[in-house]
């Protein structure tokens, strides 16, 4: 390790507070009790905010960038202690916790190193248990640090993307608060938000927008002096609700931040608002039923919802009675009011009108025209609808006929769209094999009603239990295809994983290499335990899981060898690496890992002693697949 000497910042003054945390500062939230650990009293510029949307959360912190390099100063917010110190192979990597006298916590992530007495306390604590990854808990009077003191050095550790400092303030229950609050000079933000697109949704099986049944886009464009508008009229009946693509904007950064506050009114009347200002870790996964997750797994787009999906403990909402859904009704107008905020306060709005349509009765072509495109079918899912298109329908065709186990019931046309024939299906009236428009027969893609209080499913080759899992009533595709489980595909949030057994019929001759992976381009590895022919996992989201059999070794590649230093790349071609044990003379030594490369690199106790002897490297996949790597040190 680097050896670091433990500087102050000269520039800030040091209040005599003691380490322990047992006098308060009256204000902690008040304005100069952190300094940005980054460069401080220098204007900065963020990567990424508090409330950016990520895939199973809220971004808790800061991103202070880095100028793309590691090896940056961190320096102690406040005067406090070093509470905790976690290593791990992703999420923060390097993480340092200070806890401080008003009872606050900040926290440092990503780190490249330590500074020399946590270090030192750190790699002591590795090598009692020998262990890379460690959690540690320390007291008050153990590692006592002031503000501005040095305490680390910025790095790429774990889940990053790019070198970075991520940084948060706690409070004592763990909820993450906003850093932007505190009023750090450093950072700075003039600028609104901005609102990229509007997407109006059909709640109610009778309600249309302009016409169709569906989720439909519009494009707001601002005008003179700013103002944004819709260019295009909306007519809409029935119930509605909204979500929104927007982020937040800084003149020093390129990046898209999040936002602090969406309110949306209709008439004047809020039924929907959006702020946040603290978050509990222990509800993050119900990040993905704020946002259209459908549209950030497939299209990486953040959209927020203005309405709250059943079953989310966040408390992040103030809402209507229908929980931020709204209805038009016909022949009435009705203004929305959209406003987006962020912490500066700085805002962008957005009004318009919804033009309450007539209530169009359903109608069909009177006329059959000769010489039509032969009929073509397509379908769609859509919450808990299945919406069937026929185009090219050679007869007066008002009716599309519904297969359940050999029962047949007629579905009423729903409306129609030029030649375009639309046929609306609530599988909350009952599952359906298939359907029939006339001559031709169609499937459908949804066996199964997954509710909370129907929350497992029986097959004769699986089952699966989503008790807690789903946020509301769900509709899915669950199957099995020789060596492959489907459990639909990954659109609907899970909010906690579901338990799955699965009866295979594949040769089950080595039970240890043959585990589950989620189908992909590169599978990803799930693993699960055998009884019998039988497997059990934990599916943490949804889509197609195979069983996939690994023989073969990781990958160990030789950088430096030396009495000083030991430096290998390792890497594994299916199921990963699950463990790294280096010998020397027959004595543990510590190894980091850094993943995203492959590297792993030798870190002594004692600095002064050499390697010598025998170097014995051993790497373990996850399918107890081992590459061992030998040589001697003379």
């Amino acid at each position: 390790m680097v050896r670091l000497k433990l500087v102050l910042v000269l520039f800030f003054v040091i209040k005599g507070i003691t380490a322990s945390g047992q006098q308060k500062e009256q204000n902690p939230f008040s304005k100069g009790y952190f300094i940005l650990p980054i460069a401080p009293g220098e204007i900065t510029s963020l990567s990424g905010c508090y409330g950016d949307i990520r895939i199973n959360h809220f971004h808790a912190g800061l991103d202070v960038r880095t100028g793309g390099v590691e090896g940056k100063s961190v320096y102690a917010a406040a005067e406090g202690y070093v509470s905790r110190i976690k290593v791990m192979k992703g999420g923060y990597g390097n993480a340092l916790y200070i806890t401080h006298p008003n009872g606050l916590t900040t926290v440092y992530a990503h780190l490249k190193e330590y500074a020399d007495t946590i270090g030192v306390y750190l790699r002591a604590k590795q090598y009692q248990a020998r262990s890379w990854e460690l959690d540690i808990e320390l007291k008050p009077d153990e590692i006592p640090v002031k503000k501005g003191q040095l305490v680390a050095i910025s790095g790429n550790t774990g889940g990053s993307a790019g070198p970075h400092l991520h940084f948060e303030i706690r409070d004592k229950e763990e909820n993450a608060l906003d850093p932007a609050m505190f009023g750090f000079y450093e950072i700075r933000d003039v600028l609104p938000p901005t609102i990229e697109l509007i997407s109006l949704k059909c709640v109610s099986k009778d309600a249309r927008i302009n016409g169709k049944f569906g989720i439909f886009n519009f494009y707001p464009v601002r005008g003179k002096g700013g103002k944004v508008s819709l260019p295009k009229r909306i007519e809409a009946v029935g119930e509605i609700a909204m979500e929104v693509l927007t982020f937040d904007k800084a003149q020093n950064t390129p990046f898209r931040l999040g936002v602090k506050q969406i309110d949306l009114s209709v008439d004047e009347e809020s039924v929907y608002r959006f702020r946040l200002e603290k978050m509990s870790f222990e509800h993050k996964m119900d990040m993905n039923a704020h946002v259209n997750y459908d549209k950030l797994i497939s299209k990486g787009q953040k959209i927020h919802k203005c309405y709250v999906e059943p079953n989310v403990s966040n408390d992040f909402y103030i809402t209507n009675a229908t929980k931020g859904t709204f209805t038009i009704e016909p022949g009435k107008n009705r203004k929305v009011s959209l406003s987006v905020r962020d912490v500066f306060d700085n805002v962008s709005e957005l009004d318009f009108v919804i033009n309450g349509a007539a209530i169009a009765e359903n109608t069909v072509s009177e006329t059959v025209i000769a010489g039509k495109k032969p009929l073509t079918v397509s379908t769609e899912i859509y919450d808990h609808y299945l919406i069937i298109k026929a185009n090219g329908t050679q007869r007066e065709t008002n009716m599309a006929y519904l297969n359940n186990k050999g029962k047949i019931t007629a579905l009423p046309l729903a409306y129609q769209t030029g030649l375009e024939k639309v046929f609306i299906y609530d599988f909350r009236e009952g599952l359906i094999e298939s359907f029939k428009i006339e001559d031709l027969n169609m499937p459908v893609s949804v066996t199964h009603r997954v509710s909370p209080k129907n929350t497992k499913v029986k097959e004769e080759s699986f089952s699966a239990d989503f008790s807690g899992a789903t946020y509301g009533e769900v509709f899915l595709n669950l199957a099995t295809y020789g060596n492959e489980l489907l459990l639909d595909r990954d659109y609907i949030p899970l909010k906690k994983p579901a338990e799955v057994k699965w009866k295979t019929t594949m040769p089950l001759n080595f039970p240890e290499k043959q585990k589950v992976y989620i189908k992909g381009a590169k599978p990803k590895y799930v693993g699960g335990t055998w009884a019998g022919n039988e497997i059990s996992f934990d599916a943490k989201e949804l889509g197609t899981y195979q069983i996939l059999t690994d023989f073969d070794p990781p990958y160990i590649t030789k950088k430096i060898v030396t009495p000083d230093k030991l430096v290998f790349v390792v890497s594994d071609g299916l199921s990963g690496i699950k463990e790294i044990k280096c010998l020397v003379d027959n004595e543990w030594i510590l190894m980091n890992y850094e993943y995203k490369n492959g590297y792993i690199w030798s870190e002594k106790l004692d600095n002064s002693k050499p390697f010598s002897g025998k170097v014995e490297l051993s790497i373990t996949d996850n399918c107890n697949n081992v590459q061992i790597f030998e040589t001697n040190l003379n």
